[in-house]
């Protein structure tokens, strides 16, 4: 089909609205194709930037320009502003939540799968242009959410007059298109929303009404988060971000959604200009624990692994005829409690160290037993407990890490040990070629009485005694946890449990740990544990690889972190304190 005939067209709706929805930005003002991408080379050179579903990408530099540093993996903190050309996609849990806030739409039809979440009808996250599958999702999810609304009880939230009345759908194109994209329109803009009356003679005021809507969805301006406006100050060598795309910026960080009503008005009267305007709204914001917590959650997923599909997290089962407290329920708890935990943190006051030294639980009459409690007290749903510190501080002695980083039958000292030493401590790791095959028999592997003496034999012979030897004493440390991340002090193979053992913390300073109080309290000290915290919250917060210009923001970060009595809750205002948050410079990334 051609652009002339979809325009002739009365029950092909989408290309028309395609075709206007491409004049509602410069970068797609030229006709395209049938099929080609209507994002063009423009937006498509700075595409999406990160996800939290896998490490951001990008290699544009930011930074806070007020403070300097160095990286404690050798990359010096280089003060600088990322350049203009950015212009990232809305992840998919942002327009899944922007879905919500904007038409409080959260599902819809999947064939015979019934109601599905928006964001799992969406195109996998993706760094880099725009491409046709994932286009052709937006036009199909877009369409499916336009008669949704247009035929749904939500219908007032995109138009609360009749559309055949004068003036209906002027106004309503006026006052939704300022939420959806998150700035008021321009004359232009305007213009070319009333010409897709002339493009569609013979559609009906609900079809119109249907197809504007749909136009909104599939525009540049809605599905990209342009910082393009031009600089009222340019005079200036840095470019000021407009009030307009501060919000924006402030709400997706914030919210991953749209600005309320509050955000809005401030940014329509230019008050979002200075580091003391945005932190005021931050702090606010911060407050909407509901719209926070999922932020939080992502980045904790993000922080701790639980999103990397090559990791460990929730992809092993046990030997229920070992351990038949193990069962379905409980590993939907398990999930459930360390979400549970983390947010505990966050809005309990909570510090950097809590995630290290906190001795709240989250339990089930399904997962109290791994936890030592009788079952008999709790219910279905989480329930709030305090555990024994020598036992149970902070988040590495939850079931759900324990279980997650286990072998099907038992512990595995080389999964729980490398997560610390490489995901938390960041140490770097040797890697061999080839790993030798080591034949026990049965009866010689059964021979040792702990887990521990087999993993060492396994490990105690080059080439992998180098790495082990780094690896292996975290994850003795945790022995006193099995597959299921239940206590235990005799082994599964009979004997006594030594969870004893002298760590490398990555400071030529061997330290010996003797219980997982221990191992906790030192972690939560380790001056490179924070400072990998803080750098995943710049990657996080930004949506990119840490450059070097944004190791200033993460000196920054850890030394606030640093300080007691600093709350986890006060990361994300701080985080729209750095310049790179508001400004930046003209360049190519």
């Amino acid at each position: 089909m051609n652009i002339m005939a979809a325009l002739s067209s009365k029950s092909n709706k989408r290309w028309r609205a395609a075709l206007l929805a491409c004049g509602l930005l410069s970068a797609c003002g030229r006709a395209y194709r049938d099929g080609e991408n209507p994002f063009g080379d423009a937006a498509g050179s700075a595409g999406s930037a990160g996800s939290a579903q896998s490490a951001p990408g990008g290699s544009s530099a930011g930074g806070d320009s007020s403070f300097a540093g160095s990286d404690g993996d050798g990359d010096p903190c280089i003060p600088e502003i990322p350049v203009t050309s950015q212009i990232p996609r809305l992840l998919n849990r942002q327009y899944a939540n922007v879905m919500r806030d904007l038409l409080g739409i959260t599902t819809l039809p999947n064939g015979s799968a019934g109601d599905s979440r928006v964001s799992n009808l969406l195109f996998e996250d993706f760094d880099g242009p725009m491409n046709s599958p994932a286009w052709k999702v937006y036009m199909d999810v877009g369409e499916k959410i336009a008669q949704a609304v247009m035929t749904g009880a939500n219908r007032s939230k995109f138009i609360s007059c009749e559309p055949a009345k004068a003036g209906c759908l002027e106004d309503t194109t006026k006052n939704f298109g300022r939420r959806a994209f998150r700035r008021p329109l321009t004359d232009a803009e305007l213009a070319r929303f009333q010409k897709l009356r002339q493009a569609m003679p013979e559609a009906t005021p609900d079809e119109l009404a249907e197809t504007t809507l749909y136009a909104f969805l599939i525009s540049p301006s809605f599905l990209l988060l342009p910082e393009l406006l031009p600089d009222p100050k340019g005079s200036k060598a840095n470019i000021e971000l407009s009030s307009h795309e501060v919000a924006t910026r402030l709400s997706m960080l914030l919210w991953a959604s749209i600005p309320d009503d509050e955000l809005d008005a401030a940014a329509d009267a230019n008050l979002l200009r200075s580091k003391e305007q945005i932190l005021a709204q931050a702090r606010r914001m911060v407050a909407v624990r509901d719209k926070v917590v999922p932020v939080l959650t992502a980045f904790h997923h993000y922080w701790s692994q639980m999103d990397n599909p090559s990791g460990h997290w929730w992809i092993g089962k046990h030997d229920t005829a070992k351990f038949p407290l193990y069962t379905a329920d409980v590993e939907t708890a398990l999930q459930a409690e360390m979400d549970a935990f983390f947010e505990d943190i966050a809005y309990g006051h909570g510090t950097y160290k809590d995630y290290f030294l906190s001795k709240v639980a989250f339990v089930t009459r399904d997962t109290a037993p791994i936890y030592g409690l009788d079952p008999a007290r709790y219910g279905k749903d989480l329930k709030r407990v305090e555990l024994d510190a020598q036992q149970r501080s902070g988040f590495l002695t939850r079931a759900g890490f324990l279980s997650s980083y286990a072998n099907y039958g038992s512990s595995n000292p080389f999964f729980r040990g490398n997560y610390i030493a490489a995901s938390l401590l960041g140490l770097q790791l040797g890697q061999s070629d080839s790993h030798p095959t080591v034949d026990y028999s049965p009866e010689v592997a059964a021979s040792f009485k702990t887990n521990r003496e087999f993993s060492e034999a396994l490990t105690s012979t080059a080439p992998c005694k180098a790495c082990h030897a780094i690896i292996n004493p975290w994850g003795y440390a945790l022995e006193n946890y099995d597959a299921i991340g239940k206590w235990q002090t005799v082994d599964q193979r009979s004997g006594q449990i030594d969870a004893s053992a002298t760590v490398d913390l990555g400071d030529g300073q061997p330290k010996q740990i003797d219980n997982p109080l221990q191992l906790m309290q030192e972690l939560a000290d380790a001056p490179q544990v924070r400072r990998g915290y803080a750098k995943s919250w710049v990657s996080f917060a930004f949506n990119r690889d840490a450059s070097k210009g944004d190791m200033c923001t993460v000196d920054q970060l850890d030394s606030k972190l640093a300080i007691d009595g600093y709350t986890v809750l006060s990361v994300l205002p701080d985080l729209s304190q750095a310049d790179a948050f508001r400004l930046r410079t003209q360049g190519t990334p």
